[in-house]
């Protein structure tokens, strides 16, 4: 009996330039589609629940501002979170707010409550991302899912129709 080869030298310089091919449209499109996201953006049933800020800032932010009367003795501007509720009214530019929970004691936390179909859902935003703290559906994948930062990111809880999406 002779033996036969399963794989032929061609066979093989075949399946590595395609692994190649593969791993550098990856790393182009990461390089060039995930960058850091601004904005959350909830959908319930493909309607639009509402949008928040992710909490990201420039890092021009982060330089204090100091006041020249003073003689030198400059005041950091905080971006500190305040003791605030909103009841799910809209802003300015007509987009839902959402129930959205700003934790005193701790900054840029938000806690937003989104009705769905089997149930609600707890988003928090901290940090610069969201995560998915409780959900009222049975399997529990989107509570389990890691939190995300990146334009593109989603986090879906399909019992509920609910869509969380980074966005810039």
């Amino acid at each position: 009996m002779e033996k036969t080869k399963l794989f032929r030298k061609n066979d093989i310089i075949i399946v590595l330039v395609l692994l190649s091919l593969a791993a550098a449209g990856l790393f182009v499109f990461r390089l060039t589609h995930m960058g850091e996201g601004r904005k959350v953006r909830v959908t319930v049933d493909g309607e639009l629940f509402g949008e928040y800020d992710l909490g990201t800032k420039d890092p021009e932010d982060d330089l204090p501002a100091f006041d020249a009367v003073a003689g030198g003795q400059g005041t950091l501007e905080m971006n500190g979170a305040s003791d605030s509720q909103s009841t799910g009214k809209t802003d300015t530019a007509g987009i839902n707010t959402g129930n959205t929970d700003n934790l005193s004691g701790k900054e840029n936390i938000q806690r937003i409550e989104i009705p769905g179909k089997v149930g609600k859902c707890i988003l928090v935003i901290s940090d610069g991302k969201a995560d998915m703290e409780s959900a009222d559906c049975p399997n529990q994948i989107c509570v389990h899912h890691s939190a995300i930062s990146h334009t593109g990111e989603t986090i879906v809880c399909l019992p509920n129709r609910v869509v969380i999406e980074i966005v810039e």
